[in-house]
């Protein structure tokens, strides 16, 4: 009996051993075909037994690496966060440089793909400051690719271009063709935005003239379509958009497509095409951006055929993807991160560099003296630019006034059609229900949350240093910092323009001030962040 439990534990041993062997082989194996055949590659990773007791963590980290790789090639959602994150955290422990370049480039898709640009732009610069080192010529070009994507998503046009150039000089370097027209129909997507439609229209047949790729011309067709759209070109339009849907596509370009179409359609008042082409388009894979102008399309519709309770419903969800919109907007721009990035690595250069000066033997004492003073001169415009790059974090406080400024004064628009046919207490139902779902003025809480904010915690100032002012006189002080006008501060507030003059006076002798010309100026100074 002891020989045969012998026996099993032999056994048992003997394939635990060949499974760990046979692990790094399938990996290899996907690693090896990965460029040829991306779709048998994913299929082998996923269909791996990835116990970690049979795998050492030099084989995970590689074989989460790999996974995002082909997830990527394959058009797929870069997921689980966590196979990644255990790459990155085992090729920074290890020094691995090149793969540690690669990992952060994925963990940076993920940020992307989920519209946190300022988390990807940090990433993106650690990987390219990385891969510099080794010139991987194909991974610079991805790079600069999708640093120069989030940079039109900006509106930052002039570092998107010089981006897509960089990228596209690396490709065509190692050529690349179908990925250089790739960026070179992103070119022209930054002339379209800045309005030269003729420019953009050259840099598309460009791109199509490199390669019979079925995606690339889908999305060049794509972008032909739109550049034609907004040439107010409607027939040529219309045309190429519908060509560019027969064609396959990856990502959110089948929403894009569709919601172009939908946008078309409601022009030329084809109000059952928009409607259907909207609804199609928030079925696949989209951007906030996109999400919103389809629910924007159909409200407008529903407006039109008169069903009230679905344009309160497609409204809704108009507002709450303009607020994701706002929280994107309000992210730190590449520019700004890439700057400060620079700059903290030439302190960091500049630390590492003092430390082999103060190893240096005494006798050149002198002359280490004589480069630290050098060094510090030089680090004084380093500091004057690491200074710059933070006020321009301190404008976002202001972005967000006029953001929520910009919030009420769309959501006004919008509703002007009904409001022209409204009667005028249906007009103040519905200034004040603009005003309740762009400030949340009657939860005090989100309120509260809200504009502080917005105006440098003022509402938890005022509550702490004066006790005797009410909620009312904290959303009034709110108001008149967002320049609301009077009749509309009557509307919210529920009182006539006469009480709100008496409001004020309370509130200025409350707060121990001579005159309602000091409650403006002491708001003021209090909801700018010094």
């Amino acid at each position: 009996m002891p020989s045969f439990s012998r026996s099993i534990l032999f056994l048992i041993s003997c394939i635990f051993m060949y499974s760990c062997s046979l692990m790094p082989n399938e990996i290899k194996t996907a690693e090896r075909i990965m460029e040829s055949d991306p779709d048998s590659a994913l299929h082998i990773l996923q269909h791996m037994h990835t116990d970690k007791l049979m795998m050492s963590s030099s084989d995970r980290a590689l074989y989460g690496l790999i996974l995002f790789q082909a997830l990527d090639k394959n058009s797929k959602p870069l997921q689980p966060d966590s196979v990644i994150n255990f790459s990155v955290n085992y090729y920074l422990e290890a020094n691995d440089k090149p793969h540690l370049a690669k990992s952060y480039y994925y963990k940076a898709r993920v940020y992307k793909q989920a519209q946190r640009f300022d988390d990807a732009t940090i990433l993106y610069l650690k990987a390219l400051d990385l891969t510099q080192n080794f010139k991987d010529n194909i991974m610079l070009g991805k790079i600069y690719s999708d640093m120069g994507d989030i940079c039109i998503i900006q509106k930052d046009y002039n570092e998107s271009l010089v981006k897509y150039q960089q990228s596209i000089k690396y490709f065509i370097g190692e050529g690349k063709k179908v990925e250089a027209s790739y960026r070179i129909i992103s070119v022209g997507k930054v002339y379209h935005f800045l309005k030269d439609y003729k420019k953009a229209q050259q840099y598309y047949t460009q791109a199509l003239s490199h390669t019979k790729d079925s995606l690339l011309q889908g999305i060049a067709y794509q972008e032909i379509g739109i550049n034609y759209y907004w040439a107010k070109q409607y027939d040529s339009a219309q045309y190429f958009l519908r060509k560019s849907i027969k064609y396959p596509y990856h990502g959110t370009n089948y929403a894009i497509r569709c919601y172009n179409l939908a946008d078309l359609f409601f022009d030329i008042n084809k109000y059952d095409s928009a409607f259907n082409y909207a609804t199609l388009a928030l079925k696949y894979p989209s951007t906030f951006y996109n999400q919103r102008d389809c629910y924007r399309i159909l409200a407008n519709t529903e407006y039109i055929r008169g069903d009230l309770k679905q344009i309160a419903f497609y409204m809704s969800k108009y507002q709450d993807c303009t607020d994701s919109v706002r929280r994107i907007e309000l992210q730190t721009k590449t520019s700004v991160l890439e700057d400060m990035h620079q700059t903290n690595g030439a302190f960091s250069k500049s630390k590492h560099f003092l430390l082999i000066l103060a190893c240096i033997i005494p006798l050149i004492i002198l002359f280490s003296l004589f480069i630290v003073y050098r060094l510090r001169k030089r680090n004084k415009g380093k500091e004057e630019q690491l200074e710059q790059a933070e006020e321009k974090l301190i404008k976002k406080q202001g972005l967000l006034r006029d953001s929520l400024i910009q919030k009420i004064e769309e959501n006004k628009a919008i509703h002007i059609p009904a409001y022209k046919k409204a009667t005028l207490s249906q007009r103040e139902l519905m200034d004040k229900e603009i005003y309740n779902s762009c400030l949340h003025v009657n939860d005090w809480e989100v309120f509260k949350k809200l504009m502080n904010q917005t105006f440098n915690n003022l509402v938890d100032t005022l509550e702490n240093k004066y006790t005797d002012i009410n909620h009312k006189e904290m959303i009034w002080c709110c108001l008149f910092l967002l320049n609301v006008p009077t009749p509309d501060l009557s509307l919210v507030l529920e009182s006539q323009p006469g009480s709100l003059y008496k409001l004020k006076q309370r509130l200025t002798q409350k707060m121990n001030l001579t005159s309602t010309k000091d409650l403006d100026q002491l708001l003021r100074n209090l909801s700018e962040d010094k």
